[in-house]
């Protein structure tokens, strides 16, 4: 008798990406002792712009980019703040102080940006994004048990955009359905060029609602029209107040 074989279950695309969706990975690393010269070597050879800093166990202490490297080509070099002044809690005066210390360093840990924003394989994109614009970073790393295993720059959140009409469409029909439990027996979804449009009937206006709202939420899409119609306006629907 032959054996039979059943094809794994295929995993259901997301709506939401998460960031081993986009992530770069494997990443370019380099050691505390690493110098300058060596640091800029390995941006321009593999084209990035930052590069995490991790001992030899692989633990993960520090990043320098690009604009770390800048500071060695101001000119006049950024000073160090006299040491009365460099105890007064100003934005401005530790900032001075980072900035001398980047002109000055030779080597990666004199450099280098400590500690790191991190986030896990499993991060939303749209909180990464977050975390970039509220820190004001062009890239995240991502770690697993502490290591190293991915980053996320700015151009991988872009990749979101570039997810196919076609998958869209599927992904977002497939989780009104399973995640809402939509009856869309009477209506289509169908993107172009990340514009969701939502045609068709629905029961209830509740139900229009929160299928726009959900369709938003899936990475890349651009925008949504929504042209469902309704049988029941369910807003204007008021519970009955029981008689005494």
């Amino acid at each position: 008798m032959e054996a039979t074989h059943t094809a794994p279950p295929t995993r259901a695309r997301p709506l939401r990406l998460l960031a081993h969706d986009i992530m770069t990975a494997p990443v370019i690393s380099a050691l505390p002792e690493t110098t300058i010269r060596d640091l800029a070597a390995l941006m321009t050879t593999h084209r990035i712009s930052g590069i995490p800093i991790v001992t030899a166990e692989h633990e993960l202490v520090g990043i320098v980019t690009e604009g770390d490297l800048l500071y060695k080509e101001v000119m006049p070099r950024p000073q160090v703040p006299h040491a009365v002044v460099r105890r007064l809690p100003i934005r401005a005066v530790i900032e001075a102080h980072e900035h001398a210390r980047k002109a000055e360093g030779t080597r990666a840990f004199e450099i280098m940006s400590s500690p790191v924003l991190t986030v896990t394989e499993t991060a939303a994109v749209h909180e990464i994004a977050r975390v970039m614009v509220q820190h004001r970073i062009n890239r995240v790393v991502v770690v697993r048990a502490g290591r190293v295993v991915g980053i996320v720059s700015r151009a991988d959140i872009l990749k979101a955009f570039r997810r196919p009409d076609a998958e869209l469409a599927e992904v977002i029909r497939s989780s009104l359905m399973r995640d809402l439990w939509l009856d869309l027996a009477g209506v289509t979804v169908e993107v172009k060029d990340g514009v969701v449009y939502l045609d068709g009937a629905v029961e209830r206006k509740s139900e229009k609602d929160l299928a726009e709202r959900w369709a938003a939420m899936a990475d890349g899409v651009v925008d949504v029209r929504n042209r469902l119609t309704y049988a029941l306006d369910d807003a204007q629907i008021r519970p009955e107040v029981p008689r005494r």
